[in-house]
């Protein structure tokens, strides 16, 4: 009986540590033909900003792992006291009517274009989140406006 227990608990301790030891992709990671891993960059989001004097700004983004024709959405984030807890902290919110589609091109390259009004920049010191988002690549900038 001891030898069928003792049996029993060696089969199931070497069956645990063979199922721990399988190959377990957490991750879908790109491979080239050669079976190494494809490296890529990180999207560059940038802008000259705006200042009080401006009516508008554009911020201007490369997206290294999206496709010419993808469709990214534009955003722009503020913070607000949420309409759900009008007693709550400031959170940062997606402003209403800020959301834009823009289209990536040959270049891998997209712009959006705000006003200060879309973009809720009313004052100086004012401060927002523009944020790209699509299927194959993202991006993110802060914009403060400027004296």
């Amino acid at each position: 009986m001891k030898t069928k227990n003792i049996l029993s608990i060696s089969f199931i301790v070497s069956l645990i540590l063979m199922m721990g030891c399988t190959e377990q992709p957490y991750f879908d990671i790109p491979y080239d033909e050669n079976g190494n891993v494809i490296f890529t960059d990180i999207s560059e989001v940038t802008s000259d900003g705006v200042t009080a004097a401006d009516p508008d700004f554009t911020i201007n983004a490369i997206f290294p792992n999206a496709k010419p024709g993808d469709v990214m959405e534009a955003e722009v984030l503020k913070n607000q006291v949420p309409s759900w807890d009008p007693e709550g902290a400031l959170q940062l919110l997606p402003l209403e009517g800020s959301l834009k589609e823009v289209t990536v091109g040959d270049d891998l390259t997209a712009s959006v274009t705000y006003t200060k009004e879309e973009a809720g920049l009313t004052n100086v010191g004012d401060a927002v989140t523009i944020v790209f988002s699509g299927d194959t690549d993202s991006g993110i900038i802060s914009i403060t406006l400027e004296p």
